[in-house]
This record gives structure tokens, sequence and C-alpha cells, in this order.
């Protein structure tokens, strides 16, 4: 058996590669390598997608977040709701502004925060005197959290919604609403595994709301009104002209390598389906599901299974291993325990998972794990 990589990048961009350097050439030639035409490009491409006004490039998912709460104003003092079952860039840019991360729950079906997990730690966070500023949800694995529901816990709280969609590019939620248009802003990460992946790091904000664009755009270039006069203090974190080059070029097979993923979605589901583990819910139309992520879950064997498949050169990954109110960095907080969140953590393991899979990859996976249950 040939190893099978968690994701095939190399696999995945070897069909726009050619293209992709003629775009970085174009780049050189001109000579402008920070914003400029190609990012501005690829702003307007990203929201059109979304299907909002303005799009923002800057240097990372996790600067997106950060100076998306900056722009609304969250600050020392705050709290803003985020899941314990996540990667931690959403809590570490909540803590980088001087808030404070409020960990909620999730829900056992579908390991994305709801309004009833998030309605807890809001009046939790009031008891605490903090100012409750927004909640920050999570389109785990590339499924969008429950949009509706939160958008209207958010406007009857008096809350800002902010969409962490660094996962979820091309998702829809159940009102066929595209990640990323629901929420006051939504952040996106381009790390090169996410569904529309950079050759490096970047990230974007997206909004329909002018006044946060032109936040983010002032925050994102040292706070500069005009060159060296900084009417506050923010950062450097822009999206490189090489960078959106590659995405630029990307976006037009965005909907073939999701239409990939979601095939290989649909084999591993029909394959394991009635073996003793978890699947993903089922996300029937017109709900669509991104697939950044393929992740099982395993109660008392995951590491065994993952472990079996290691031995078979198959590569897996826990996502995540310990929770987000569990981090050595938040213990201090001194948060709450979050059963489903911990439950998640000691079940939940990725699956070998890209474009490039084919069906006779996604086949070897299938009977090495019923292999592991009938052993």
């Amino acid at each position: 058996m040939s190893p099978i990589p968690l994701v095939d990048l190399a696999a995945q961009d070897a069909a726009v590669r050619d293209e992709a350097l003629a775009e970085i050439a174009k780049v050189a030639q001109g000579g402008h390598f920070i914003l400029g035409s190609s990012v501005e490009r690829f702003e307007r491409w990203l929201a059109t997608a979304c299907g909002v006004r303005h799009a923002v490039g800057v240097a990372s998912g996790t600067d997106a977040l950060e100076l998306g709460l900056r722009a609304l104003g969250v600050g020392p003092g705050d709290g803003v709701v985020t899941p314990a079952f996540a990667f931690i860039a959403a809590a570490e840019a909540i803590a980088a502004t001087g808030a404070r991360p409020l960990f909620c729950d999730v829900e056992d079906e579908t390991l994305c925060a709801s309004a009833r997990t998030m309605a807890v730690a809001v009046e939790r966070g009031r008891h605490l005197g903090l100012a409750v500023r927004a909640l920050l949800p999570v389109h785990l694995f590339g499924a969008c959290a429950p949009l509706a529901e939160l958008q209207a816990l958010a406007r009857s709280e008096g809350l800002a919604l902010v969409e962490d969609a660094a996962q979820a590019l091309g998702a829809r939620d159940a009102s066929r609403l595209a990640a990323g248009a629901v929420g006051e802003l939504a952040c996106f990460s381009f790390f090169p595994t996410k569904p529309l992946g950079a050759w490096g790091d970047g990230g974007a904000v997206v909004t329909d709301d002018e006044g946060f664009a032109q936040r983010i755009r002032l925050l994102r270039a040292h706070g500069a009104t005009a060159p060296y006069v900084h009417r506050e203090t923010g950062r450097n974190s822009r999206l490189d002209a090489i960078q959106a080059a590659v995405l630029w070029v990307k976006t037009r097979h965005l909907a073939s390598w999701q239409e990939a993923r979601a095939k290989v979605a649909a084999r591993y589901r029909a394959g394991l389906r009635d073996l003793p583990l978890v699947l993903a819910p089922d996300r029937p139309p017109p709900s669509v599901h991104a697939w950044h992520a393929f992740v099982v879950r395993v109660d008392g064997r995951r590491d065994a299974l993952s472990a079996w498949l290691d031995s078979r050169a198959v590569a897996t990954r826990v996502y995540y291993p310990l929770p987000l109110h569990r981090q050595p960095c938040f213990l201090h907080l001194g948060e709450p325990p979050c059963p489903n969140a911990e439950r998640a953590c000691r079940t939940a393991l990725a699956l070998p998972m890209s474009a490039a899979l084919t069906a006779a990859q996604a086949q070897e996976v299938i009977d090495a794990i019923r292999a592991f249950f009938e052993a």
C-alpha cells in the first residue's frame, strides 16, 4: 500500500501549478508585491462569492479574527463567546484584543456551537461582570454552524455575530446562505490545507458594512491614514500580491474541488456506516458541506485505530486533543466543564481528505478501518 497522506496538496495543486506560476511571474514583472491590483481583484471575487459588499485581505486567518474584533470595538472588560471544541485561533484572537474568551459547549451531533450552548455562556459572562459583546461561532470541518438561530440570539441579546469561516469557504447553511454572509463580519483563512489554500499564509475579513471594512483596511496597515501618519496603532497584516495571484487562479477550481471532496465523503459514509463509529451528520440540500475534514468519532478505541492506520501508511490526525477551556494558556480563567467538547477531544479522528484523493485510495482507507474492527 502506498502512503495515503491526510491532505495531498502536491497532487491537488498539480492541475494549477503552471497557471499559478504564470500569475506569479506577472506580479514579479509588475514589481508590486504588497496589496495592489492582484489583491483587489481577489477581494472583489471573495466578496461576491460570499454575497457581501466588502472583503479585506490580511496576512492570516488569525489576524482576520483579531482585526475583525478590533473593528467592532472589542477590548478589555469585554467578553466574546466561542466554542471550546475548535482550533485556538478564535480564542487567541479574543484574548489578543484584551477581551475574555467565554467558552461554550458544542452540540454532540454536529460538534458546532448552537444558540442553546452560546446562551449559557452569555449569561455566565454577564454574571462575571463582563460586557458581552459578540458571538464567535466556528464553522467546523467545513459545515456551517446554525446561522439562523445564532443570528436570532445575537439580535435578541444585542450582540455582534462574527463567523469563523476559516474551514468553510464554499459551505452553505440550511437556508442556502453562504458561510460568511450572515454575521456582521466573517473571517477566512487561506492556509494551504483550507478549501481555498494559498502557497503560504493568508486570510480575509468579509462584511456588508463599509465602516467595518474601512476600519480593517486601516488596522491592517499600521493604522495609517497617509504615509507615516497613524490615526491608531494597527499592525502589518496585508495579503501579499503573490498569494492573491495564486488564490485567484484557484478560485476557478474551488467548485470542482468541493465536488471531489464531497464524493470522497460520500464514499466514506457508504463504506463505514455499519461500523461502531460516529460519522458526521448528513447535510441534505440546500445545505452544502465544504468537507475541509472528514472526522469520525470512536469511543474508547480512537488512539488504537489511529495507530492501526498509521501502521498501514494511512495518515490521520486528532482534531483536537485538548478542548480550549483546558488549554494551559486558558486554565487561569477557571471555565466550567464542556462535556460534549471534552468527549469529542477523546473520540474524534480525521481521515484522509482532499480533492486529489482517488476512489481507490478512499477504498483502501475504508478497508483498513474495517479490518481494524474485524480484528
